[in-house]
């Protein structure tokens, strides 16, 4: 546990918490429905009946990074690099420190989506996410945007196109599948707000958007960081979260955006 905790970076502080209820808590017996998606919700309510009181999500932590622990085998059998495993599991210690500052302190919230890293179903490679999933019953490779990504093109493109590569290199079945993404990134709104050679609107160019929205409110958590803000509170540091607090205080309906990625790239 404090091994992987210090290959993830995972806060100092958080990290001794970790290494002390590793040593102290029980095994969660169903701890297997947490890593086969068919049983995601099933494992992650026992899961939540079995912890009891866990404030600050520490001991709910503890159990994913040892479901984390124990998918390094499966890793392993696929010939996934020891980078992408790191990389991926890193998405523990960027919610842990999301957390912080959103509320002040560190913490974990974000329980009910780290299945998908431990079930080997999500993976980060280079500068993006690959989930490995389903629409309507179709698959697709679900592209997801974590907040320490670069999104400048001379960065991004190239990174998402050596990370297809190696993703279509490991599940070859994942050729000729459509790359989805559903984002508040994609939102048809923020061509109103954001020049015109702005990285997000770049980013946006990369996909066929379907052209009626989605709504939807990740956009208080990844812009003003905490969505439990009154709206006279949100903060205006930047020309995006200035522009957007205007739109929200007139009452505002913010749109996600979803498309499919154009291919080549």
């Amino acid at each position: 546990m404090e091994q992987l905790c210090r290959k993830i970076n995972m806060p100092e502080e958080v990290t001794r918490k970790l290494v002390e209820l590793h040593s102290t808590l029980d095994s969660f017996p169903c701890q297997d429905l947490l890593m086969h998606e068919e049983s995601w919700a099933q494992g992650l309510d026992q899961l939540k009946t079995f912890l009891g009181e866990d404030p600050h999500g520490f001991k709910r932590l503890c159990y994913m990074l040892r479901c984390a622990l124990n998918a390094k085998s499966v890793y392993d059998r696929l010939g996934i690099s020891e980078t992408i495993y790191i990389d991926t599991m890193g998405a523990f210690s960027r919610f842990v420190r999301e957390h912080k500052e959103s509320y002040g302190c560190y913490g974990f919230d974000r329980g009910s989506w780290t299945p998908r890293q431990v079930s080997c179903k999500l993976f980060r490679i280079g500068q993006m996410e690959y989930e490995l999933t389903a629409l309507g019953g179709t698959p697709v490779v679900s592209l997801h945007i974590p907040t320490d990504v670069d999104l400048r093109p001379d960065i991004l493109l190239p990174s998402m196109k050596a990370g297809i590569a190696e993703l279509y290199r490991l599940f070859p079945e994942c050729q000729g599948q459509k790359i989805y993404c559903h984002s508040w990134l994609l939102s048809p709104l923020l061509k109103d707000y954001l020049p015109d050679h702005s990285n997000i609107l770049q980013f946006q160019n990369l996909f066929d958007i379907e052209p009626e929205g989605i709504p939807g409110n990740d956009v208080l958590l990844w812009v003003f960081k905490n969505p439990k803000l009154p709206k006279e509170e949100y903060p205006e540091n930047t020309s995006l979260q200035r522009k957007l607090k205007a739109f929200f205080l007139s009452g505002g309906r913010f749109l996600e955006g979803k498309g499919y990625l154009r291919v080549p790239l």
